[in-house]
């Protein structure tokens, strides 16, 4: 677990100095050491550590002096306090200045390497948020967030066919983004200065969808006290987006196939026909083409607007844009609580493995309801709606009520836990525990637990 951790070790004592580095290499740590401040700094600004051990008690420039200056300089890599003279002032005020651990000489090895574990472990989310935040600002101006493979094959789908006039269909399942395609489509197109319009074919019916679409005149039916636009006017030089065309009623459909084909359209109880320039952009998550075999959508309108299509991908297929869409949705949702937050290894393992039926939205859901849940800017394992509460944070009242069980028991079952959270990753399930490996694999075999 120590390797590949780089150390900087700043202490005026020798034989401890010596001592720490002689041992924390022979755990597999890299450690530099520094006899004073200037000398720690100096290292600080020459080379990249993950954790630095700081004595606060040191001459010329004590250790608080030298907390602050490398916290100006950086906000990584973490720095742990070491002092033989704690006190609560002195442990409170380093802490506010950015130190992330706080230990009193004379520290046991195995408590020292559990602090630096602890240390690094925050390092690495602290460096792996920053490199998702500037992954996130690539996004800043588009709708689609991801890098996947299957995401990047259908951005280059949209700048083709955005700059194109022709009517697009996308189709995929409920929550991928359909309409976030939609409209970077009409924002790849000489009309993104113009109205896009979003129509939901599910919410019209028969007796409201004609006049809803077309507009009507005044008397054109009972309630129709003056004339009205439909969004077809309203969207006239832009963009409709209409998702769930599949749901739009046969004789509506209709009507739409002949706008397709000349522009133009008549208001309800209207005697003239209107010409509009409009482009569509439909979306479905059924099959249009068997619901065409089944009669439920026109066999001509599926052809027509089936020209280009742009098949979105569900999340469950693009993994590998979890995290940064994660960290987007951390940035970006306004419900959220203020904070620089952060997602824990064993969440993260989580929230890639879980299967995602109701994909980005899915996602986005589970992330606005953790936040609202953690009690601090944290998104761990057990905010997740999807995982199960790990053994022993069981409700008061219900381990209570449950069977006293023998410590082993509770252990074993809470590692097979921790081992199903992290995807069987030995490596985060240790970080998790704050075990090392060795003992991780000794627990495996003394419980008999799967591989």
């Amino acid at each position: 677990m120590a390797d590949q951790i780089k150390l900087l070790v700043v202490d005026d004592e020798q034989p401890l100095r010596e001592l720490l580095r002689s041992e924390l290499v022979r755990s597999g740590y890299v450690v530099q050491a520094a006899a004073d401040g200037a000398e720690g700094l100096a290292l600080f600004r020459e080379e990249i550590f993950n954790v630095v051990l700081l004595d606060i008690r040191m001459p010329g420039s004590d250790g608080l002096q030298v907390l602050r200056q490398m916290r100006a300089e950086s906000t990584v890599p973490e720095i742990i306090m070491l002092t033989g003279h704690g006190t609560i002032e002195s442990a409170v005020e380093c802490l506010k200045q950015g130190a992330s651990d706080y230990l009193t000489k004379p520290v046991k090895l195995d408590e020292l390497e559990l602090a630096i574990r602890k240390a690094n472990e925050k390092h690495r989310l602290h460096v792996e948020n920053m490199s998702l935040k500037l992954e996130v600002k690539k996004f800043e101006n588009n709708q689609v967030v991801g890098k996947s493979a299957a995401i990047r094959k259908v951005l280059q789908l949209v700048s083709r066919i955005g700059a194109t006039g022709e009517h697009v269909l996308v189709h995929g399942e409920s929550g991928t983004g359909k309409e976030l395609v939609a409209r970077a489509v009409h924002d790849a197109s000489p009309r993104a200065g113009q109205n896009f319009i979003a129509v939901n074919c599910g919410r019209l019916n028969v007796h409201t969808s004609e006049s809803e679409l077309f507009g009507h005149t005044q008397g054109a039916y009972t309630g129709a006290s003056k004339s009205r636009a439909g969004v077809f006017e309203l969207a006239n030089g832009g963009t409709i987006f209409m998702d769930e065309i599949s749901e739009m009623p046969l004789d509506v459909q209709v009507k739409l196939l002949r706008i397709l084909e000349t522009q133009t359209f008549r208001r309800l109880g209207g005697n003239h026909d209107i010409t509009v320039d409009v482009r569509f952009v439909f979306a479905s998550n059924k099959d249009l083409a068997l619901c065409s075999e089944r009669g439920t959508f026109r066999e001509d309108l599926y052809h027509r607007i089936s020209l280009l299509p742009i098949a979105l991908p569900p999340l469950r297929e693009r993994r590998e844009d979890i995290p940064l869409l994660t960290q987007f949705f951390l940035e970006t949702d306004p419900h959220r609580t203020a904070g620089d937050w952060s997602v824990t290894p064993a969440a993260m393992s989580a929230l890639c493995s879980h299967h995602w039926p109701g994909n980005v939205r899915e996602l986005k859901n589970a992330l606005r309801r953790a936040c609202i849940l953690a009690p601090d800017p944290r998104i761990t394992p057990d905010l997740l709606p999807f995982v199960p509460p790990a053994a022993g944070c069981l409700a008061p009242a219900q381990a209570a009520n449950g069977p006293l069980l023998p410590l082993w028991e509770v252990e074993k079952d809470h590692i097979l836990r921790v081992l199903a959270a992290t995807g069987r990753n030995k490596s985060r399930a240790a970080e998790v525990l704050e075990i090392d490996r060795k003992t991780l694999y000794a627990k495996i075999e003394r419980y008999q637990l799967p591989h």
